[in-house]
């Protein structure tokens, strides 16, 4: 462990993405700090750290929030935290409102609809007032968040959304020893295991997003390649109907033909599926890096030990480069475009405590990729299985997450339309054509 600790930690300092950050925007305080501390300032942040259920990130961003509290008793801060997908239906709805809180996470895909509405402004100006902090973040760590060279986003998290953790005993047991490298090797495999009586993946798709996010976003990959998404998101000529992306349809609803997934998939979410992994009943689950943390934290010590990591096979004919992950940020945090004086600094202030290198200390120490480069980190607290993963997911590139880079419309015809795909109750075609509807009248 301590011999792998420092080339491990050189792998998440220097961790890499594909975008960029430019700068510029209006004169902020250039110390943010949160006003005379016998002003009594009152502040609303909603977030999605759920105590019982955060990944390494939100531990340290929590960390970093009672230590702000600590440090200002004259702020006061009223937070609400949802779960993922709660918390996705309520800023919604808060925004179309304009009830936006103090400061919030917004979503790549949510942020030219905010931009619109005057609910958030560029962070330029922020990350201006500190040099050190701006500079600190990883290479495309605000590219989610970039409109028309101006970024509007700070993020905690750099992930990819697509692992796969499998159980390489259980793997074992149904005599497959070694992870397929092509998509009919996986069927055969998920046939075995399936065989033994251990359900080959389990899939808590209930919110909707993880079968989206975590398993289309990088299997679309497969078949269409990158150039295709950009295509689609630039409005530069590709289609949801076009014949590759509708193959990526038909081979995720094979895997449910073949019943490789739980058949309650809809009726649970990821934090049930990541039981059944650790409780044995499953040979895989197929989600974020945040996972990593969570089974350290949950799993037993067998589990973990057998724990290994894969990413989606070659598919016959792909476009796609097989050494591809879905992920990025995503989720970044942003103020109330109302936000002046006291207020907007104290909140300033939070962000900058709450995304600057003590929070990606703690993050790595908590077995997350923080979106800040780490220091000082005790390599001590590198668990072996982050240590495993960190050296597995830095062979990998990065492409879009489809619901951080599509229109939340799109998005809710896509992954609605994963529900009924995964119980075959629609055909790919149908899927994609529907898809395809709600992108034209969207743009």
């Amino acid at each position: 462990m301590k011999k792998k600790s420092s080339k491990i930690l050189s792998l998440v300092l220097g961790a890499s993405m594909i975008m960029t950050l430019t700068a510029c925007g209006p004169k902020v305080s250039k110390t943010s700090e949160a006003g005379n501390k016998n002003e009594k300032i009152n502040l609303s942040f909603m977030n999605f750290f759920v105590r019982d259920s955060m990944d390494g990130n939100g531990k340290a961003f929590v960390a970093q929030l009672d230590k702000f509290k600590a440090k200002y008793p004259n702020v006061t801060i009223d937070e609400e935290s949802l779960a993922p997908a709660s918390y996705e239906t309520k800023i919604k709805t808060l925004a179309a409102a304009n009830e936006m809180p103090d400061l919030f996470y917004v979503k790549g895909s949510m942020v030219q609809n905010f931009i619109d509405n005057k609910l958030i402004n560029n962070v330029d100006d922020i990350l201006a007032t500190d040099k050190e902090w701006k500079n600190g973040f990883v290479d495309g760590a605000f590219g989610d968040f970039t409109v028309d060279g101006k970024t509007y986003g700070i993020p905690i998290s750099m992930v990819s959304t697509h692992t796969i953790y499998y159980n390489k005993k259980l793997f074992a047991d149904a005599g497959v020893n070694v992870f397929p490298t092509d998509w009919n090797g996986f069927k055969e495999a998920i046939a075995k295991i399936k065989a033994t009586g251990v359900i080959p993946i389990a899939l808590g798709n209930k919110d909707k997003w993880v079968a989206e996010s975590c398993i289309l976003s990088t299997l679309g990959d497969r078949f269409t390649g990158t150039e295709w998404f950009n295509g689609i998101k630039d409005k530069k000529g590709g289609k949801f109907t076009d014949p590759d992306f509708v193959k990526s349809l038909a081979a995720l609803q094979d895997l449910s033909k073949i019943g490789a997934f739980n058949s309650d998939l809809n009726s649970i979410d990821n934090n049930q599926h990541q039981a059944l992994y650790m409780n044995g009943k499953a040979a895989m689950i197929i989600e974020g890096g945040w996972a990593t943390s969570q089974l350290i934290d949950k799993a037993p010590a067998d589990v973990l030990s057998n724990t290994e990591f894969a990413l989606l096979p070659a598919v016959e004919g792909g476009k796609g480069d097989t050494m591809t992950t879905s992920g990025g940020s995503g989720w970044a945090f942003n103020i109330n475009s109302k936000l002046t004086g006291a207020k907007k600094d104290a909140v300033i202030e939070l962000m900058k405590m709450g995304t600057g290198k003590e929070q990606a200390k703690l993050a790595v120490e908590n077995s997350s990729t923080p979106a800040q480069k780490a220091e000082n980190v005790d390599k001590t607290k590198i668990h072996p299985l982050y240590a495993k993963y960190i050296e597995f997911i830095s062979k990998a590139k990065y492409t879009p997450v489809y619901d951080v880079q599509l229109s939340p419309p799109v998005i809710e015809v896509m992954n609605s339309g994963l529900q009924t795909l995964l119980f075959n109750k629609t055909s790919p075609e149908d899927l994609a054509k529907q898809i395809q509807k709600e992108y034209e009248k969207s743009n």
